[in-house]
């Protein structure tokens, strides 16, 4: 065990995991949020990360993506175990379930090429979901069986149809018999109403009291008066019985029906737990991903050794403006002591110090810069607050003692250690030496950590000792109010006299309190408060010289941007032209060739004089259009970057192709480099390629690389496309330019929303696909991307 439930409750670990625990869905994925625990394995927490890590990939390239439509399934499975029968709902919840964890895995293993460009980067994700075992049998035979609204079809099985047509058939028959009752001159004054209704299952009539005894039939209900007897008629009540058989017959089979498939589901319960299981890691990965986004937090690198470098840290919980904290443990300093006034936010380091670690041990990311890192830690201890206990007859000052004192037994260099106000609650001057002695001990244990004090010779004990640092709690005297920046370096003063001097603490009480004070303290404090100003103006001058080196980044970044966009509007200058060249060359084909058939046409008799002239002509066309096509832009540096200056990680631009890209390979024999751009990796030559005055920086994993794309469309295109309402020629031309569009941006699956309706646009739109060129498949959409009003269309 890291830390006990009572340190993660002092560290507030446990509303990190009810925030955790409402971004489930599912009831197993909340069951995990709320065990959730720090490891103390360093590939186990690297793992956990991993995972984190590539929720938040998969979030960013499908934010729909989820187990929505998975359902909690377990008590099914154990009623189906111990031999009980599935009820139709509970029966489509498990088709449901079943049906998410197969599209989940192939959206991310089996979705075809652009499925696996896509996702194949998510390695941990992909081996979540790659012990899923489709059950499509199941689902099918649940789906033809068990209709939408919880009703058993008639495909379900032949008797059932049967049964139900006869059963329609005699419901007709009693009908046709009861119309005819009604009908009937000589029972018009006998009824009551002219209407047919039901009492039980059995079809009656209502009979008005006094003419009962001549009605021929059975009683089955009175109402409320006593006015009226309901009376099945003696006529109908063979067809009644007959009406009742079949329906007994049709509830038996219904029963076998759903035995049939509950069997079915009982042989399969070993896979489908584990579908369910990787569903459920699955949800509570992707919540561990969203709780980051929430917290806009970052994986900090894990070290294999113990220590804690944060920067720009911020409490999770904390709600406002929040003031970060940089803080490092175990590099330079093993201990760091803060002292300073009250509410000065010391408790609130302390406790973010604290739950950094284990959030990062649980596999959380930490809300602080990319920058930060931290060592794996074995035992967490934590003493904060006011521990006083009526029920043990406890002290603060014992009950702090009581945990201290376990915290000395057990702590070890492997151990991270956090002590709020060591040494309160008794006689200063004892508290400060037991202070001492406490830290000294744990120093030598090779334990890290922090500890807050008012005890001015811990400042002394700190400046005094090997590997101990002194910070404090800025305060600002002009406001007298805490400033809640953590300085490192700088001890705090208590600021007691100020305080009180806000609070509205007479001048002469707080003259006489000056007094009592020795002429050395005083020193000391001026000295301290030196030192604060000193330390003050130095960080405004660090904030001055970081905010105007931002100023000179941000200009360079806009001038290299200039720049970039003025090579791409010449580029673009220089193929345009090249295309409209294309145009006229194509043009004056077409007219050429018009007048090549004009003059067959015209001078037959002149054949071989006629033939000739117009190869000659061919000749000449086909020479312009090759020297117009062959003709290729080659920019300002025609010859292209030599082998030696292209290296793995740079980003080039192809202007070919009008995008960036990274470099995966140095360039090989044919002086041809592998570059990824997007999804896509091309080889390029040398020639085509322009080198980027931009570095790659390092990662702390390897992500999914994603190329910017130079054309505006890239931006806004959609990957859906709705022609619901259009004629189906208009939908054509719609879809032939949006495919053309999709191609160039890079999307690989579309979606084309062509609705229901009579089928013609749909149909239209198959067969306009089935010969499109960009097209590698299509399929109608499945349960939840639309069904038949969708077609899913697969780019090349």
């Amino acid at each position: 065990m890291i830390a006990s439930d009572k340190v993660l409750a002092k560290l507030d670990f446990g509303a990190v995991r009810e925030r955790l625990r409402n971004h489930c869905m599912l009831p197993g994925a909340k069951e995990l949020a709320e065990a959730l625990a720090p490891e103390s394995d360093l590939r186990t927490v690297r793992a956990l990360l991993r995972e984190t890590d590539e929720g938040k990939i998969l979030l960013r390239i499908n934010p729909l993506f989820s187990v929505r439509g998975a359902r909690e399934i377990r008590p099914y499975l154990e009623r189906c175990d111990r031999g009980g029968t599935l009820n139709p709902e509970e029966l489509l919840e498990i088709r449901d379930t079943l049906k998410t964890a197969r599209r989940l895995k192939n959206t991310l293993i089996d979705g075809g090429q652009s499925g696996k460009d896509q996702y194949s980067e998510l390695y941990a994700l992909r081996e979540t979901v790659d012990g899923i075992v489709p059950q499509k049998e199941i689902e099918d035979d649940i789906s033809r069986s068990v209709s939408e609204d919880g009703d058993i079809n008639d495909r379900a099985s032949e008797e059932l149809a049967r049964l139900r047509k006869a059963k329609g058939i005699s419901q007709q028959r009693i009908k046709e018999s009861l119309d005819g009752i009604l009908r009937n001159p000589s029972y018009q004054k006998m009824l009551q109403d002219n209407v047919i209704t039901s009492r039980g299952d059995r079809y009656v009539v209502p009979i008005k009291m006094e003419y009962s005894s001549a009605f021929p039939g059975i009683v089955h209900d009175q109402s409320a008066s006593g006015a009226t007897l309901f009376i099945e008629p003696m006529a109908v009540v063979q067809l009644g019985n007959e009406l009742r058989e079949i329906t007994l017959k049709e509830n038996r089979e219904v029963q076998k029906i759903l035995q049939q498939l509950t069997a079915k589901v009982t042989a399969r319960i070993p896979e489908i737990l584990l579908l369910n299981e990787a569903l459920i890691k699955l949800d509570f990965i992707l919540a561990k991903a969203r709780l980051s986004e929430d917290m806009e937090a970052g994986s900090p690198l894990v070290m294999n050794k113990q220590e804690v470098k944060l920067i720009g840290a911020r409490h999770p919980l904390l709600t406002g403006p929040v003031v970060p904290i940089s803080v490092g443990l175990g590099i330079d300093d093993q201990f760091l002591i803060i002292t300073g006034p009250n509410t000065g936010g010391k408790t609130v380091t302390l406790k973010t110090i604290g739950l950094m670690a284990v959030m990062m041990q649980s596999g959380l990311h930490i809300p602080a810069e990319s920058e930060s890192r931290l060592g794996i830690f074995t035992r967490i201890f934590v003493d904060i607050g006011d521990e006083q206990s009526v029920e043990q007859s406890l002290s603060t000052f014992s009950a702090h003692m009581t945990n201290i004192v376990d915290i000395t037994r057990e702590a070890d260099s492997c151990s991270l250690v956090l002590l709020d106000e060591l040494g309160a609650g008794t006689d200063p001057g004892e508290g400060a030496a037991l202070a001492m002695a406490i830290l000294a001990e744990l120093l030598e244990r090779g334990s890290c950590g922090v500890a807050t004090t008012h005890y001015g010779a811990l400042k002394t004990f700190a400046y005094n000792t090997p590997r101990v640092e002194n910070a404090s709690v800025e305060f600002n005297p002009e406001t007298l109010k805490p400033t809640y920046r953590l300085l490192i370096g700088i001890p705090g003063r208590s600021n007691a006299l100020s305080i009180a001097q806000r609070l509205g603490l007479g001048s002469g009480i707080l003259e006489k309190a000056r007094s009592f004070i020795s002429e050395r303290d005083t020193k000391e404090s001026d000295l301290l408060e030196n030192l604060e100003d000193t330390q003050r103006e130095i960080e405004l001058k660090k904030r001055s010289v970081e905010e105007e080196q931002k100023k000179a980044e941000y200009k360079a970044a806009e001038l290299k941007k200039k720049n970039l966009e003025l090579e791409e509007k010449y580029e673009d200058i220089i193929r345009k032209a090249k295309e409209e060249a294309v145009d006229v060359v194509r043009q004056a084909r077409l007219e050429a060739e018009g007048i090549i058939k004009e003059i067959k046409e015209a001078q037959k008799k002149e054949r071989r004089e006629q033939e000739a002239a117009l190869e000659k002509t061919r000749q000449g066309l086909k020479k312009l259009s090759e020297k117009v096509y062959e003709t290729e832009y080659t920019g300002k540096n025609k010859s292209g970057p030599k082998p030696g200056q292209v290296e793995p990680g740079q980003t080039v631009y192809m202007p070919n192709l009008r995008q960036k890209g990274q470099v995966l390979q140095k360039p090989d024999n044919n002086n041809e480099v592998l570059v990824q751009t997007g999804i896509l990796k091309v080889s390029v030559p040398l020639s085509e390629i322009r080198l980027v005055d931009e570095t790659r920086k390092p990662e702390h994993f390897a992500k999914t690389i994603q190329g910017t794309f130079g054309l505006s469309k890239a931006v806004n295109l959609r990957s859906e496309i709705d022609l619901r309402g259009k004629l189906v020629e208009e939908g054509i031309l719609m879809l032939d330019k949006y495919l053309d569009d999709a191609v160039i941006t890079g999307i690989n699956q579309v979606s084309v929303i062509h609705g229901k309706g009579t089928g013609a646009l749909r149909a239209g739109i198959h067969q306009f696909l089935k010969r499109h060129p960009h097209v590698a498949a299509y399929r109608l959409g499945e349960f939840g991307e639309g069904d038949s009003g969708v077609t899913i269309v697969e780019l090349k």
